[in-house]
């Protein structure tokens, strides 16, 4: 009878109730958080992938005096292993020299593209005014890579 009393007078305490429910509750409420973190450190990751992808490319690309269409379909294909262990296949690049005619004036010299339109030779190209530097030339790439999260947030 003793036990029965004991387990009324439990039942009818409420002190530490909101203890008690936000530790049931807790763990549910950091499940997302934890998701989400780990879903913007793989984002994070291949935004920078992305980076070094066009970085990299766009360094071999300048190294050459001349490159044949066999070393730009190699450097399309470098691109799955660059942005490993997202998918290589579905970045979009650009890749296009640019040369300096004036102060304010910078022109295709040529440019080719995976999964982007290649700009038009000797269309004008605007850049920052401190590579505006008549009678160089640059190497500029442009990136888009369409993330999709692996978790779904």
């Amino acid at each position: 009878m003793k036990m029965i009393q004991r387990l009324r007078h439990f039942a009818r305490e409420n002190k530490g109730l909101a203890a008690l429910e936000f530790a049931i509750i807790a763990p549910l409420l950091m499940v997302p958080l934890l998701l989400g973190s780990v879903d913007l450190i793989d984002v994070m990751g291949a935004n920078k992938r992305a980076q070094n992808a066009a970085a990299s490319l766009a360094d071999v690309v300048a190294r050459d005096t001349e490159i044949s269409n066999a070393e730009m379909q190699g450097l399309w294909s470098a691109l799955d292993i660059l942005m490993f262990p997202d998918e290589g296949a579905d970045m979009q690049m650009r890749i296009t020299s640019v040369t300096i005619v004036n102060a304010t004036t910078a022109r295709v010299v040529w440019s080719e593209g995976q999964g982007m339109t290649p700009r038009p030779v000797n269309s004008t190209v605007t850049l920052p005014a401190q590579m505006m530097n008549p009678g160089t030339s640059v190497i500029m790439s442009e990136t888009s890579y369409p993330y999709n999260s692996p978790i779904g947030f």
